[in-house]
């Protein structure tokens, strides 16, 4: 099962811990995670 399910974009994210935890969630829900720059 390949199937992706969300696709979570962050534009221009100011708190690098949020932005892990994140990414953390997207993993874990096989969800995508774009980061738009400029990165904080």
């Amino acid at each position: 099962m390949d199937q992706v399910g969300f696709n979570v974009v962050l534009i221009e994210p100011e708190i690098p811990p949020n932005t892990g935890n994140i990414g953390r969630l997207c993993l874990a829900a096989r969800s995508r995670l774009h980061l738009v720059k400029p990165l904080g």
